[in-house]
């Protein structure tokens, strides 16, 4: 008997043409439709004991983007750490994580946003997760951030070459990944392969 799997995608408040949503991007949900997987949305504006519920129900966490941070994201970062569920981060979802295990605010940068398809080149360390997922050293990202992690104690794995820290990950965990960037935006090989590799992870279990 297959057993499938669930995935929780963290969905947030927000608002447009005055009218209050709570969501993601399309997107990171249809880059998953292709799996054989369940996908569950949880709000993360909800009560911490209510998400901690969803988050139960689901195999790994993909924790989602946005534009600021809730107490409810650092004590989600904590849980799953804590209780070693597969996590994959994307971009303030990354900086969740890594803010997380850090004692630094972030900084506001001006050079990283951007609505281009691609942006800039990213250098991922050789003795990462991220390398052994992606198989290159040198990637080109697309980059959506107004802000930037400058200290973490998690692995850091990847750096633009302006210095801004672009992925982050504690290979001691079953999966424990963030990325700066938006993979789910982007139809490439790489997108594909860490996809893939956190599906398989939270198959593995």
């Amino acid at each position: 008997m297959i057993i499938i799997k669930n995935i929780g995608i963290i969905i947030r408040n927000f608002e447009e043409n005055n009218k209050k949503f709570i969501g993601t991007r399309e997107d990171l949900f249809k880059s998953f439709y292709k799996y054989d997987v369940n996908l569950v949305g949880i709000p993360i504006s909800n009560d911490f004991y209510k998400i901690k519920e969803l988050v139960d129900f689901c195999d790994g966490i993909i924790l989602s983007g946005g534009d600021a941070f809730l107490e409810q994201d650092f004590l989600l970062v904590e849980y799953l750490y804590k209780n070693d569920i597969p996590t994959l981060g994307i971009c303030l979802g990354m900086q969740s994580m890594a803010k997380h295990f850090s004692n630094m605010d972030e900084i506001a940068i001006k050079n990283h946003l951007s609505n281009k398809l691609y942006v800039h080149y990213i250098n991922i360390k050789k003795d990462s997760l991220l390398y052994k997922i992606l198989g290159n050293n040198r990637i080109l990202i697309n980059s959506r951030h107004k802000s930037a992690i400058i200290h973490t104690n998690l692995n850091i794995s990847a750096l633009s070459d302006d210095d801004v820290i672009e992925a982050v990950e504690d290979s001691k965990k079953k999966f424990f990944l963030g990325v700066e960037w938006h993979p789910e935006s982007l139809d490439d090989e790489y997108t594909k392969k860490l996809f893939d590799y956190f599906i398989n992870v939270v198959n593995s279990y």
